[in-house]
């Protein structure tokens, strides 16, 4: 422990060195070009939402090191704002959902999960077991939760999702690492036209929809070259699908963005969230299929949904600062600071809780490149450090009311991280990265109320989690093979420790285990082609089940051994790459996982499960995607997404529905008034109407398995853009 302070506060000191040299000593060498590239977006007001790309090289910053799409030995996936957006504007879930190994669930509206490589089985709600982080700033909290939902679409100009454990440099997460670029980050860097001229334009948007859906957007961006800024504002309100659904949501965000010269760059971003939205519960099989829109009724001592106003009220607030500076040709500092605090309101079926819970964190990485005669050699070295001082406090629920207390808890959490990565490219298309982290997660539990007062302290510490990775370019770097080797760490989350039972777990064991993973990618028929295929084995100890009882409440305990193989392939196939005629532009996307996830010694109250698969994982998903453009104006898009029965509980004697989800949407764009585009467009979801359950709850009581997604439903939209 004495260690880790120690190596904190070195980087602590070098972070503040490296910011006042670099601001006061504006004759820096400038870094050779193309040594920190970023990919290089269009500007987000220039083509419509949906244009589609050619199959371009890509350059990806995950584990801290640029890297061309195809030298990175490690499954990446890429989706920038067309992507995001080509569908409906209320979430990026269906965009998520088309990322092969990616699940992106919805239990309720606005109540999101986001499993990758089946980590959703520890998150009944919310997203645990993925380190998020936007512009370099960390939204995952101490206490391992991420509220994904404050983001709105318009904080989003690219996504970059890294799958499986990724420990060596983010620290715990068993799932994998989301890495969050702003519109104004993923515009602005690399892009010649706003380096030279700034940005100036103002974009409102208006979309309807089924259920009594409004979505508001308006957003603005402007300033020079050197000094860009941006802003936006979210509304959204719905009844939603199923009683006992609706929903609103107020955001607003603004960044600043400083670059006055190419070595160094700093970044303000400010973000408010206000959101609500009722959770009517899970249903029995028989409920949903006699009425899929029901919200759950009263049932032996607790409440219905209704009457009990079982309902999330949330409120986010984070400001982060983020500093890049150039300190050599060969040396380069990213550093970032935030605070954040949300205020939360939960009546449930059994209680009312209120959650208190303000944190702050700095992270800071050095990294040097040099040339070693043909080899260049990339070694990152940095730390991350968080702080947190919650408060829960639960009441008996009398009608959504408070009633009488029933606990009353405060937490501190800490949750440190020390890491190192070399990286050498060699000339003949080898490349070897290894990589080591050193963690902490601390956490001092008081508990007030019931009496008498207690103190309970956890520490979950040094726990090393390597990570080697070796791959192999081919045919004139046309294609590449892979292999991965990492540890996966993850302690117990904050909300596991002490979920919605209100009884401290302090028993509860982290996971680990090793991933192997073997990777095969490349492009053929002039970059019309490109494909990516992954299979992984992941050995996991101490794996953590989520289990409910009658009330709906859910509890936490250690299945013993998993093992987790998986097979996931991704396709691009740019059909036709012009316009000619009555073809138009068309581009076809293929992307299938395979997975057989069992539990090994898992043998709860005498009923042994070894073999049986891990519920809430699908065995066979496979997403088909076909996007068609004619000219610059009319486009459409068909996404089929074909997802295989999931087993819902231990035993495997539940399964949802089989589902077959088709989507599809159309875009026109025409430019008036000197260059001023506005674009219409319209939508279907699940065009089938197929009945399924977009977010499950597995290990329910009472068979309380189901949360139906909504049947058919439309949405239709207008968005104009002023530059």
């Amino acid at each position: 422990m004495h260690k880790l302070r120690e190596m904190h506060a070195c980087f602590t000191l070098l972070l503040m060195w490296s910011a006042v040299v670099s601001f006061s000593d504006p004759d820096l060498p400038i870094p050779p070009a193309g040594m920190y590239d970023t990919i290089p977006l269009p500007l987000q007001t220039a083509i419509p939402s949906d244009t589609i790309h050619s199959l371009q090289e890509v350059v990806i910053r995950a584990y801290e090191a640029q890297k061309p799409w195809m030298q990175e030995a490690a499954p990446v996936a890429v989706l920038n704002t067309a992507q995001l957006t080509r569908y409906s504007q209320a979430s990026i879930l269906p965009a998520m959902n088309t990322v092969a190994g990616i699940r992106m669930e919805q239990r309720s509206p606005s109540s999101y999960r986001l499993n990758i490589r089946g980590s959703s089985i520890r998150a009944p709600f919310g997203v645990r077991e993925v380190n998020i982080y936007y512009n370099d700033i960390p939204l995952t909290s101490p206490g391992g939760d991420t509220y994904l939902n404050q983001l709105d679409v318009a904080d989003f100009g690219q996504i970059q999702v890294i799958k499986g454990p990724a420990a060596s440099v983010y620290g715990s997460g068993i799932g994998g690492v989301m890495l969050i670029q702003s519109p104004l980050a993923a515009n602005a860097t690399g892009n010649p036209a706003v380096e030279q001229k700034g940005l100036q334009h103002i974009q409102l948007q208006y979309e309807a929809g089924s259920y009594q859906t409004h979505h508001i957007i308006a957003q603005g961006s402007w300033g020079s070259a050197t000094h860009l800024q941006y802003a936006h504002y979210n509304f959204f309100r719905s009844e939603g699908y199923r009683h006992h659904t609706a929903s609103w949501q107020h955001s607003a965000s603004y960044e600043s963005l400083w670059k006055p010269n190419t070595h160094r760059q700093a970044d303000v971003w400010i973000h408010y969230n206000h959101l609500y939205y009722q959770t009517p519960g899970g249903l029995t099989l028989n409920e949903m299929l006699q009425n899929p829109r029901m919200a759950r009724p009263a049932s032996g001592p607790y409440p219905s949904a209704d009457s009990a106003h079982a309902a999330i009220d949330q409120q986010n607030f984070i400001a982060g600062f983020s500093l890049s500076n150039q300190l050599s040709t060969e040396l380069q500092n990213r550093s970032a600071v935030y605070f954040s605090y949300t205020d939360l309101s939960n009546p449930t079926f059994r209680n009312v809780e209120y959650r208190k819970e303000p944190h702050m964190g700095v992270r800071t990485v050095m990294q040097y490149v040099h040339n070693l005669s043909n080899s260049k050699l990339t070694a990152t070295a940095g730390t991350e450090w968080q702080q947190g001082f919650f408060s829960i406090v639960d009441y008996g629920n009398s009608n959504g009311k408070p009633d009488t207390l029933q606990t009353r808890y405060r937490e501190t959490l800490l949750r440190g991280i020390v890491f190192a990565q070399a990286d050498v490219d060699f000339p003949t298309g080898w490349s070897v990265t290894a990589g080591i982290s050193l963690q902490r997660n601390a956490m001092s539990f008081y508990q007030y109320d019931p009496k008498p007062y207690k103190v309970w302290n956890l520490d979950f510490q040094n726990n090393w989690s390597p990570r080697l990775a070796i791959l192999k370019t081919l045919f004139h770097e046309q294609m590449a093979v892979y292999v991965n080797i990492s540890r996966g760490f993850s302690p117990p989350t904050l909300s596991e420790l002490l979920p919605s039972t209100n009884i401290l777990n302090t028993t509860l064991k982290p996971e680990s285990g090793y991933n192997y993973e073997l990777g095969w990618k490349g492009y053929a028929l002039r970059q019309r082609l490109r494909w990516e295929i992954n299979a992984y084995l992941f050995d996991l100890e101490q794996s953590i089940s989520q289990q409910r009882d009658s009330s709906g409440a859910d509890y936490f305990i250690n299945a013993g051994h998993t093992r987790q193989p998986g097979l996931e392939t991704s396709i691009t196939y740019q059909l036709v790459n012009h316009t000619s005629g009555i073809l138009p532009q068309t581009t076809v996307m293929s992307n299938l996982a395979l997975t057989r996830y069992t539990y090994q010694g898992y043998a709860p109250l005498g009923h042994d499960y070894t073999g049986h698969r891990i519920p809430g994982v699908s065995p066979f998903t496979w997403v088909n995607e076909l996007q068609c453009r004619w000219n610059a104006s009319f486009s459409a898009s068909l996404l089929w997404n074909h997802t295989q029965a999931i087993p819902l509980n231990d035993a495997n004697t539940a399964y949802s529905r089989t589902y077959n989800l088709v989507d599809m949407s159309l875009h026109y764009m025409h430019t008036v008034f000197h260059r001023q585009p506005i674009e219409i467009y319209a939508g279907i979801n699940n065009l089938l109407n197929q009945l399924y359950s977009l977010g499950d709850d597995v290990n329910a009581a009472g068979g309380r398995y189901y949360n139906p997604a909504p049947a058919r439903n439309y949405y239709a939209g207008i968005r104009w853009m002023w530059k």
